[in-house]
This record gives structure tokens, C-alpha cells and sequence, in this order.
């Protein structure tokens, strides 16, 4: 597990509630016109609370501070979901992270250290994110 950024504290299997909540990541990921198509579902006490997707030229507001050879301001899948949602709702919440490929098959979609920081910000509990077709891998904040 020493490929990853930060290593999962646990590999799960697709199956259950936490085959459910990626399944329902991968369907919201299905919506992405990106590259990488991302999707995150915020869950908690067995709740939707709220769904994203990642995007480019998300806010136009935020192009004012970019070169224009740095491309397009973009939000994450995981800050996408957050975004807006009140304190109460994401304090012990977990995150459900999926990437798909070309052929709507799972892909590693690990949350980077800027997602991280402002998960942990936010009070997420746990993110569970996938590796491949087979593992789903998860940590706590």
C-alpha cells in the first residue's frame, strides 16, 4: 500500500452499504463531462445529504486570478459536495469517492491533501474511495 499519498486503514469489498453509496458515487461520477469523471456522495446517519461532480470553469469569478495558461479553475467531486452544506450536517459525516473510466468501470479516485485538509476542516469522519474493480480502500480524518 505504499503507492498511496496516505494508505487506506482498511479495503473493503463492493457490497453492502458501502457498495451502495459508491454505486450511488458512480452514477453521479456518469454525469461528468470531464476527463476524469469523479462523482462524491456526503452521507450521514444513512442519509444523502448531498452529491457532486468534478467540474471545470466552475465559477467564472474565479478565472479573474489565473494566468491563462494555467487552464480552468476546477472543484473537486469531494469539495463540491461540502461546498455550502452547514457544519451541523458534515460534522461526523462520511464521503464516498468514485472515479470511473471510459468503460464505467471504478478506477483509484483517492482524495488529494487539498480535499483532505478541507474534509477534515469540515468535521468529515471517514471518506471511502475507490481503488479498482475489485477494492474500495477508506481512512479516517
Amino acid at each position: 500500500m505504499s503507492d498511496y499519498e496516505f494508505g487506506p486503514d482498511k479495503l473493503h469489498e463492493y457490497k453492502g452499504r458501502v457498495g451502495r453509496y459508491l454505486e450511488h458515487a458512480k452514477k453521479v461520477a456518469s454525469q461528468s463531462g470531464e476527463d476524469y469523471r469523479h462523482g462524491a456522495v456526503l452521507v450521514k446517519g444513512g442519509s444523502v445529504i448531498n452529491t457532486s461532480i468534478n467540474k471545470n470553469s466552475y465559477c467564472s469569478f474565479g478565472m479573474r486570478f489565473r494566468k491563462k495558461n494555467q487552464g480552468n479553475a476546477t472543484v473537486h467531486a469531494e469539495l463540491g459536495a461540502i461546498l455550502g452544506v452547514d457544519r451541523k450536517l458534515t460534522y461526523g459525516a462520511t464521503v464516498y469517492v468514485a472515479r470511473i473510466g471510459k468503460r464505467n468501470d471504478y478506477k483509484l479516485s483517492q482524495p488529494c491533501s487539498m480535499c483532505k485538509a478541507a474534509m477534515r476542516h469540515v468535521g468529515i469522519k471517514r471518506v471511502v474511495f475507490t481503488i479498482n474493480s475489485k477494492f474500495a480502500g477508506s481512512y479516517k480524518l
